[in-house]
Protein backbone atom coordinates (compact mmCIF):
# COMPACT_ATOMS: atom_id res chain seq x y z
CA UNK A 1 0.00 0.00 0.00
CA UNK A 2 0.91 3.71 -0.96
CA UNK A 3 1.90 6.49 1.61
CA UNK A 4 -1.16 7.79 -0.23
CA UNK A 5 -3.48 4.48 0.57
CA UNK A 6 -2.20 4.57 4.09
CA UNK A 7 -2.97 8.36 5.07
CA UNK A 8 -5.98 8.02 3.49
CA UNK A 9 -6.56 4.57 5.24
CA UNK A 10 -5.82 6.50 8.57
CA UNK A 11 -7.85 9.32 7.95
CA UNK A 12 -10.98 7.12 7.53
CA UNK A 13 -10.69 5.09 9.99
CA UNK A 14 -10.34 8.16 12.24
CA UNK A 15 -13.53 9.62 10.84
CA UNK A 16 -15.40 6.27 11.35
CA UNK A 17 -14.47 6.51 15.36
CA UNK A 18 -15.40 10.43 15.37
CA UNK A 19 -19.04 9.69 14.13
CA UNK A 20 -19.70 6.24 16.32
CA UNK A 21 -18.39 8.88 19.30
CA UNK A 22 -20.91 11.76 18.06
CA UNK A 23 -23.77 8.95 17.85
CA UNK A 24 -23.06 7.91 21.38
CA UNK A 25 -22.78 11.52 22.54
CA UNK A 26 -26.04 12.37 21.43
CA UNK A 27 -27.61 9.05 22.53
CA UNK A 28 -26.62 9.69 25.89
CA UNK A 29 -28.15 13.43 25.68
CA UNK A 30 -31.19 12.29 24.42
CA UNK A 31 -32.84 8.94 24.77
CA UNK A 32 -36.51 6.81 24.96
CA UNK A 33 -37.59 4.83 27.26
CA UNK A 34 -41.21 2.68 27.19
CA UNK A 35 -42.17 1.29 30.54
CA UNK A 36 -44.99 -0.06 32.59
CA UNK A 37 -46.24 2.25 34.91
CA UNK A 38 -46.75 0.52 38.77
CA UNK A 39 -50.80 -0.02 39.51
CA UNK A 40 -53.21 -2.56 40.73
CA UNK A 41 -54.64 -3.93 37.33
CA UNK A 42 -54.27 -7.11 35.40
CA UNK A 43 -53.01 -4.79 32.46
CA UNK A 44 -50.38 -2.14 32.90
CA UNK A 45 -49.81 0.93 31.10
CA UNK A 46 -47.66 1.90 29.31
CA UNK A 47 -45.81 5.06 29.50
CA UNK A 48 -42.77 6.86 27.90
CA UNK A 49 -39.83 8.79 29.47
CA UNK A 50 -38.31 11.70 27.10
CA UNK A 51 -34.12 12.37 28.89
CA UNK A 52 -32.51 14.87 27.38
CA UNK A 53 -29.43 16.10 28.89
CA UNK A 54 -30.60 14.09 32.22
CA UNK A 55 -34.43 16.13 32.22
CA UNK A 56 -36.87 13.91 32.09
CA UNK A 57 -40.55 14.21 30.89
CA UNK A 58 -42.75 11.39 31.20
CA UNK A 59 -46.81 10.72 29.20
CA UNK A 60 -48.90 8.15 29.13
CA UNK A 61 -48.78 6.11 25.37
CA UNK A 62 -52.75 5.17 25.34
CA UNK A 63 -51.67 1.60 25.11
CA UNK A 64 -51.94 -1.02 28.00
CA UNK A 65 -50.40 -4.37 28.29
CA UNK A 66 -50.27 -7.93 30.20
CA UNK A 67 -46.70 -7.50 32.35
CA UNK A 68 -46.43 -11.20 31.37
CA UNK A 69 -46.11 -10.33 27.75
CA UNK A 70 -43.68 -7.39 28.79
CA UNK A 71 -40.01 -7.97 27.65
CA UNK A 72 -38.05 -6.06 30.35
CA UNK A 73 -34.86 -5.90 27.74
CA UNK A 74 -36.12 -4.95 24.29
CA UNK A 75 -38.87 -2.39 26.34
CA UNK A 76 -41.63 -3.88 23.73
CA UNK A 77 -44.60 -6.84 24.06
CA UNK A 78 -43.33 -10.36 23.61
CA UNK A 79 -45.48 -13.64 23.19
CA UNK A 80 -48.25 -14.76 21.02
CA UNK A 81 -51.29 -12.54 22.22
CA UNK A 82 -52.62 -10.66 18.97
CA UNK A 83 -52.57 -7.88 20.66
CA UNK A 84 -48.47 -7.83 20.89
CA UNK A 85 -47.82 -6.84 16.84
CA UNK A 86 -50.11 -3.92 16.84
CA UNK A 87 -48.78 -2.05 20.51
CA UNK A 88 -45.04 -3.06 19.16
CA UNK A 89 -46.15 -1.25 15.89
CA UNK A 90 -47.49 1.49 17.35
CA UNK A 91 -44.32 2.05 20.02
CA UNK A 92 -42.06 1.84 16.80
CA UNK A 93 -43.68 4.68 15.28
CA UNK A 94 -43.60 6.86 18.56
CA UNK A 95 -40.36 6.02 18.99
CA UNK A 96 -39.75 7.49 15.19
CA UNK A 97 -41.93 10.49 15.78
CA UNK A 98 -40.13 11.47 19.23
CA UNK A 99 -36.68 11.16 16.80
CA UNK A 100 -37.99 13.11 14.05
CA UNK A 101 -39.83 15.96 16.44
CA UNK A 102 -36.22 15.70 18.22
CA UNK A 103 -33.92 16.64 15.08
CA UNK A 104 -36.64 19.05 13.75
CA UNK A 105 -36.68 20.91 17.00
CA UNK A 106 -33.17 20.71 17.48
CA UNK A 107 -32.59 22.00 14.44
CA UNK A 108 -33.77 25.64 15.04
CA UNK A 109 -32.79 25.37 18.65
CA UNK A 110 -29.74 24.95 20.69
CA UNK A 111 -31.54 22.93 23.78
CA UNK A 112 -34.76 21.21 23.41
CA UNK A 113 -36.58 21.05 26.41
CA UNK A 114 -38.08 17.53 26.98
CA UNK A 115 -41.49 18.86 28.25
CA UNK A 116 -41.55 21.00 25.00
CA UNK A 117 -40.77 18.06 22.86
CA UNK A 118 -43.82 16.21 25.16
CA UNK A 119 -46.04 19.23 24.22
CA UNK A 120 -45.09 19.22 20.83
CA UNK A 121 -45.80 15.79 19.99
CA UNK A 122 -49.18 15.72 21.91
CA UNK A 123 -50.58 19.72 19.45
CA UNK A 124 -49.96 21.40 22.17
CA UNK A 125 -47.61 24.02 20.41
CA UNK A 126 -48.92 23.42 17.32
CA UNK A 127 -50.22 26.75 17.29
CA UNK A 128 -47.37 28.76 18.12
CA UNK A 129 -45.55 26.15 15.82
CA UNK A 130 -47.93 28.11 12.79
CA UNK A 131 -48.06 31.91 13.96
CA UNK A 132 -46.44 33.99 11.36
CA UNK A 133 -43.72 36.88 11.81
CA UNK A 134 -45.88 39.52 11.09
CA UNK A 135 -48.94 38.29 13.30
CA UNK A 136 -46.63 37.97 16.02
CA UNK A 137 -44.94 41.60 15.51
CA UNK A 138 -48.26 42.82 15.84
CA UNK A 139 -49.18 41.25 19.29
CA UNK A 140 -45.62 42.31 20.17
CA UNK A 141 -46.33 46.40 19.45
CA UNK A 142 -49.37 45.95 21.40
CA UNK A 143 -47.90 45.04 24.29
CA UNK A 144 -45.32 48.56 23.12
CA UNK A 145 -48.64 50.43 23.41
CA UNK A 146 -48.94 49.02 26.71
CA UNK A 147 -45.71 50.10 28.28
CA UNK A 148 -45.65 53.63 26.34
CA UNK A 149 -49.36 54.09 28.34
CA UNK A 150 -47.86 53.00 31.64
CA UNK A 151 -44.59 55.29 30.60
CA UNK A 152 -42.24 52.28 31.00
CA UNK A 153 -41.42 52.55 27.37
CA UNK A 154 -40.80 55.98 24.95
CA UNK A 155 -43.37 56.74 21.86
CA UNK A 156 -40.34 57.03 19.91
CA UNK A 157 -38.79 53.91 20.93
CA UNK A 158 -42.30 51.86 19.89
CA UNK A 159 -42.39 54.25 16.58
CA UNK A 160 -38.72 52.42 15.70
CA UNK A 161 -40.54 48.65 15.62
CA UNK A 162 -43.72 50.06 14.12
CA UNK A 163 -41.62 51.36 11.23
CA UNK A 164 -39.62 48.04 11.58
CA UNK A 165 -43.07 46.02 11.05
CA UNK A 166 -43.74 48.02 8.29
CA UNK A 167 -40.74 47.47 6.04
CA UNK A 168 -40.87 44.11 6.84
CA UNK A 169 -43.91 43.44 5.49
CA UNK A 170 -42.86 45.06 2.26
CA UNK A 171 -40.05 43.44 2.08
CA UNK A 172 -41.85 39.71 1.97
CA UNK A 173 -44.24 40.46 -0.15
CA UNK A 174 -41.34 41.91 -3.05
CA UNK A 175 -38.79 39.30 -2.05
CA UNK A 176 -40.98 36.14 -0.98
CA UNK A 177 -44.22 37.09 -2.99
CA UNK A 178 -46.30 35.99 0.09
CA UNK A 179 -48.21 38.05 2.57
CA UNK A 180 -46.31 36.67 5.63
CA UNK A 181 -44.10 34.09 6.64
CA UNK A 182 -44.42 31.63 9.79
CA UNK A 183 -41.67 32.16 12.62
CA UNK A 184 -39.53 29.15 11.55
CA UNK A 185 -38.97 30.69 8.32
CA UNK A 186 -37.10 33.70 9.93
CA UNK A 187 -33.30 32.48 9.94
CA UNK A 188 -30.14 34.22 9.60
CA UNK A 189 -30.24 34.18 5.50
CA UNK A 190 -33.52 36.20 5.68
CA UNK A 191 -32.12 38.93 8.41
CA UNK A 192 -29.11 39.33 6.13
CA UNK A 193 -31.25 39.93 3.07
CA UNK A 194 -33.84 42.03 4.80
CA UNK A 195 -31.00 44.31 5.69
CA UNK A 196 -29.61 44.87 2.53
CA UNK A 197 -33.55 45.44 1.26
CA UNK A 198 -33.04 48.48 3.75
CA UNK A 199 -30.17 49.77 2.61
CA UNK A 200 -31.02 49.13 -1.05
CA UNK A 201 -34.41 50.62 -0.89
CA UNK A 202 -34.78 53.30 1.92
CA UNK A 203 -30.93 54.65 1.10
CA UNK A 204 -29.41 53.47 4.13
CA UNK A 205 -26.10 52.65 5.56
CA UNK A 206 -25.29 49.49 7.01
CA UNK A 207 -25.24 50.70 10.77
CA UNK A 208 -29.22 52.00 10.35
CA UNK A 209 -29.85 48.93 8.61
CA UNK A 210 -28.63 46.82 10.85
CA UNK A 211 -31.06 48.52 14.31
CA UNK A 212 -33.67 47.83 12.19
CA UNK A 213 -32.46 43.82 11.27
CA UNK A 214 -31.78 44.18 15.68
CA UNK A 215 -35.74 44.92 16.24
CA UNK A 216 -36.41 41.72 14.49
CA UNK A 217 -33.97 39.65 16.26
CA UNK A 218 -36.03 41.30 19.50
CA UNK A 219 -39.28 39.96 18.36
CA UNK A 220 -37.50 36.63 17.60
CA UNK A 221 -35.86 36.47 20.81
CA UNK A 222 -39.49 37.61 22.43
CA UNK A 223 -40.79 34.50 20.42
CA UNK A 224 -38.34 32.04 21.76
CA UNK A 225 -38.89 33.00 25.46
CA UNK A 226 -42.40 32.38 24.76
CA UNK A 227 -41.69 28.68 23.70
CA UNK A 228 -42.64 29.55 20.23
CA UNK A 229 -40.85 27.39 17.31
CA UNK A 230 -38.13 29.80 15.91
CA UNK A 231 -34.61 29.61 14.84
CA UNK A 232 -32.17 30.42 18.03
CA UNK A 233 -28.92 30.69 15.21
CA UNK A 234 -30.69 34.29 14.59
CA UNK A 235 -30.80 34.87 18.42
CA UNK A 236 -26.65 33.94 18.54
CA UNK A 237 -26.36 36.09 15.45
CA UNK A 238 -23.86 38.82 15.88
CA UNK A 239 -24.43 41.76 13.62
CA UNK A 240 -21.77 43.53 12.32
CA UNK A 241 -21.72 47.69 12.79
CA UNK A 242 -18.83 49.82 10.80
CA UNK A 243 -16.82 52.18 13.37
CA UNK A 244 -17.86 55.47 13.38
CA UNK A 245 -16.76 58.50 14.96
CA UNK A 246 -19.15 60.27 16.70
CA UNK A 247 -19.59 63.68 15.74
CA UNK A 248 -19.04 67.09 18.34
CA UNK A 249 -18.66 70.63 17.99
CA UNK A 250 -15.85 72.40 18.58
CA UNK A 251 -15.89 75.77 20.74
CA UNK A 252 -15.51 77.32 17.77
CA UNK A 253 -18.31 75.75 16.24
CA UNK A 254 -20.33 75.69 19.55
CA UNK A 255 -19.59 79.91 19.97
CA UNK A 256 -21.00 80.88 16.36
CA UNK A 257 -24.51 79.10 16.88
CA UNK A 258 -24.70 80.62 19.90
CA UNK A 259 -23.77 83.85 18.55
CA UNK A 260 -26.08 84.15 15.49
CA UNK A 261 -28.81 85.93 14.93
CA UNK A 262 -31.58 84.21 13.60
CA UNK A 263 -34.57 85.98 12.02
CA UNK A 264 -36.47 82.65 11.54
CA UNK A 265 -38.13 82.34 15.52
CA UNK A 266 -38.66 78.12 14.47
CA UNK A 267 -34.40 78.46 14.06
CA UNK A 268 -34.21 80.18 16.74
CA UNK A 269 -36.11 77.84 19.15
CA UNK A 270 -34.20 75.19 17.84
CA UNK A 271 -30.72 76.40 18.43
CA UNK A 272 -31.96 77.23 21.98
CA UNK A 273 -32.88 73.50 22.28
CA UNK A 274 -29.80 72.47 20.82
CA UNK A 275 -27.48 74.99 23.40
CA UNK A 276 -29.53 73.77 26.31
CA UNK A 277 -28.90 69.97 25.26
CA UNK A 278 -24.83 70.63 24.98
CA UNK A 279 -24.87 72.11 28.25
CA UNK A 280 -26.56 69.58 30.39
CA UNK A 281 -25.81 66.40 27.77
CA UNK A 282 -29.37 65.93 28.17
CA UNK A 283 -30.76 63.95 25.04
CA UNK A 284 -34.00 64.48 23.01
CA UNK A 285 -36.73 62.94 24.89
CA UNK A 286 -35.12 63.43 28.77
CA UNK A 287 -35.93 67.53 27.60
CA UNK A 288 -38.85 66.73 25.73
CA UNK A 289 -40.55 65.67 29.31
CA UNK A 290 -38.08 67.93 31.57
CA UNK A 291 -40.23 69.93 34.59
CA UNK A 292 -40.08 71.97 37.40
CA UNK A 293 -40.08 69.09 39.75
CA UNK A 294 -36.96 67.66 38.34
CA UNK A 295 -34.87 71.06 39.58
CA UNK A 296 -33.53 70.32 43.21
CA UNK A 297 -31.40 72.88 45.42
CA UNK A 298 -28.43 70.48 46.86
CA UNK A 299 -26.25 71.06 49.96
CA UNK A 300 -23.55 73.15 47.67
CA UNK A 301 -26.18 76.08 47.00
CA UNK A 302 -26.27 74.92 43.28
CA UNK A 303 -29.13 73.71 41.47
CA UNK A 304 -29.17 70.84 39.94
CA UNK A 305 -31.22 68.44 36.96
CA UNK A 306 -32.32 65.35 38.95
CA UNK A 307 -34.23 63.00 36.32
CA UNK A 308 -34.08 59.68 34.87
CA UNK A 309 -33.31 59.15 31.61
CA UNK A 310 -36.72 58.09 29.50
CA UNK A 311 -34.58 55.40 27.43
CA UNK A 312 -32.86 53.69 29.97
CA UNK A 313 -34.44 54.72 33.47
CA UNK A 314 -30.78 55.57 34.80
CA UNK A 315 -30.76 58.69 36.84
CA UNK A 316 -28.96 61.62 35.38
CA UNK A 317 -27.41 64.35 38.11
CA UNK A 318 -26.44 67.52 35.79
CA UNK A 319 -25.25 70.97 37.47
CA UNK A 320 -27.60 73.56 36.59
CA UNK A 321 -25.21 75.52 35.09
CA UNK A 322 -25.77 79.63 33.91
CA UNK A 323 -26.62 79.18 30.17
CA UNK A 324 -29.38 76.60 30.53
CA UNK A 325 -31.04 78.90 33.29
CA UNK A 326 -30.90 82.08 31.03
CA UNK A 327 -32.46 79.68 28.06
CA UNK A 328 -35.23 78.36 30.66
CA UNK A 329 -35.81 81.60 31.63
CA UNK A 330 -36.51 82.70 28.08
CA UNK A 331 -39.48 81.03 27.49
CA UNK A 332 -40.72 80.88 31.08
CA UNK A 333 -43.86 83.09 29.84
CA UNK A 334 -44.30 81.33 26.81
CA UNK A 335 -44.58 77.74 27.70
CA UNK A 336 -47.11 75.35 25.60
CA UNK A 337 -48.30 72.44 27.50
CA UNK A 338 -45.91 72.86 30.75
CA UNK A 339 -43.06 72.20 28.62
CA UNK A 340 -40.11 74.27 29.87
CA UNK A 341 -38.53 74.54 26.51
CA UNK A 342 -40.37 74.65 22.80
CA UNK A 343 -39.80 71.93 21.12
CA UNK A 344 -41.02 70.31 17.91
CA UNK A 345 -40.02 66.99 16.38
CA UNK A 346 -37.45 64.79 16.40
CA UNK A 347 -37.26 64.79 12.59
CA UNK A 348 -38.03 68.18 12.15
CA UNK A 349 -35.63 69.52 14.68
CA UNK A 350 -32.76 67.60 12.91
CA UNK A 351 -33.83 68.81 9.50
CA UNK A 352 -33.67 72.72 10.84
CA UNK A 353 -30.48 72.03 12.23
CA UNK A 354 -28.61 71.38 9.07
CA UNK A 355 -30.10 74.63 8.07
CA UNK A 356 -28.52 76.30 11.00
CA UNK A 357 -25.15 74.28 10.54
CA UNK A 358 -25.46 76.09 6.80
CA UNK A 359 -26.11 79.58 8.12
CA UNK A 360 -23.19 79.23 11.06
CA UNK A 361 -20.91 77.64 8.42
CA UNK A 362 -20.80 74.42 10.50
CA UNK A 363 -19.42 71.48 7.88
CA UNK A 364 -21.01 68.81 10.06
CA UNK A 365 -23.74 66.61 10.30
CA UNK A 366 -26.01 68.13 13.07
CA UNK A 367 -28.08 66.60 14.82
CA UNK A 368 -29.93 66.49 18.20
CA UNK A 369 -27.80 64.08 19.72
CA UNK A 370 -24.62 65.96 18.55
CA UNK A 371 -25.41 68.17 21.45
CA UNK A 372 -24.93 65.32 23.76
CA UNK A 373 -21.71 64.30 22.18
CA UNK A 374 -20.65 67.91 22.68
CA UNK A 375 -21.05 68.21 26.20
CA UNK A 376 -19.47 64.78 27.12
CA UNK A 377 -16.77 65.90 25.05
CA UNK A 378 -15.78 70.02 24.25
CA UNK A 379 -17.54 71.13 27.06
CA UNK A 380 -16.53 68.72 30.10
CA UNK A 381 -14.10 66.19 29.07
CA UNK A 382 -11.65 68.82 27.35
CA UNK A 383 -12.23 71.18 30.14
CA UNK A 384 -11.23 68.89 32.66
CA UNK A 385 -14.10 67.03 34.05
CA UNK A 386 -13.34 63.90 35.39
CA UNK A 387 -14.84 61.12 33.61
CA UNK A 388 -16.60 59.28 36.53
CA UNK A 389 -18.42 62.78 37.11
CA UNK A 390 -19.18 62.68 33.43
CA UNK A 391 -20.69 59.50 33.23
CA UNK A 392 -23.12 60.26 36.13
CA UNK A 393 -24.47 63.13 34.94
CA UNK A 394 -25.43 61.30 31.11
CA UNK A 395 -26.91 58.85 33.04
CA UNK A 396 -24.44 55.90 32.08
CA UNK A 397 -24.55 53.18 34.24
CA UNK A 398 -21.09 52.71 34.33
CA UNK A 399 -17.58 54.20 32.45
CA UNK A 400 -17.36 51.59 29.81
CA UNK A 401 -19.91 53.59 27.69
CA UNK A 402 -18.22 57.36 28.42
CA UNK A 403 -15.10 55.58 27.64
CA UNK A 404 -15.81 56.48 24.20
CA UNK A 405 -15.97 60.35 24.64
CA UNK A 406 -12.28 59.62 26.31
CA UNK A 407 -11.40 58.12 23.03
CA UNK A 408 -12.96 60.95 20.36
CA UNK A 409 -10.73 63.61 22.42
CA UNK A 410 -7.56 61.01 22.35
CA UNK A 411 -8.37 61.31 18.52
CA UNK A 412 -8.43 64.77 18.48
CA UNK A 413 -5.32 65.62 20.15
CA UNK A 414 -3.38 63.24 18.23
CA UNK A 415 -4.49 65.29 14.98
CA UNK A 416 -4.10 68.27 16.36
CA UNK A 417 -0.57 67.62 17.47
CA UNK A 418 0.07 66.13 13.94
CA UNK A 419 -1.44 69.67 12.45
CA UNK A 420 0.81 71.43 14.91
CA UNK A 421 3.78 69.23 14.07
CA UNK A 422 3.76 69.72 10.36
CA UNK A 423 3.51 73.86 11.11
CA UNK A 424 7.12 73.26 13.17
CA UNK A 425 8.75 71.80 9.65
CA UNK A 426 11.52 74.09 9.24
CA UNK A 427 11.70 75.89 12.72
CA UNK A 428 14.76 73.91 13.60
CA UNK A 429 16.75 76.07 10.92
CA UNK A 430 16.07 79.57 13.30
CA UNK A 431 17.46 77.58 16.37
CA UNK A 432 21.28 78.67 16.93
CA UNK A 433 21.31 75.07 18.83
CA UNK A 434 25.40 75.21 18.06
CA UNK A 435 25.27 78.45 19.19
CA UNK A 436 27.53 80.20 16.47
Amino acid sequence: MSKIGEANFLINKILQVFFKLKIFVMRDTFSILFYLKNEDSAEKSIYCRISICGVKAPFYTKLKIKPKYWDQETKRGKGRSKEIPRINLALSKLETEITEAYEKIRERRKKVDPFYLRDYLQGNVQDKENVSILTYFDQFNSELDERVKAEDLTDETRTRYVNTRERLSKFIKEKYQRDDLYLDEIDVRFARRFRLFICTNYSCKNNTAQKYVQKLKTVITDAWGNSFLVSDKLIRHKLKYDHTNRTCLTWAELKRIMQKKFYSERLEKVRDMFVFACFTGMAYGDIRSLTEENFNLMNDNNEWIDKDRNKTKVKAEILFSDIPKLIIEKYKDRRINNRLIPIISNQKCNDYLKEIAALCKVNKNLTCHVARHTFATTVTLTEGVPLESISKMLGHTNTVTTQIYAKIVNEKLRKDASKWNKKMVGIEDEFNLKNQ
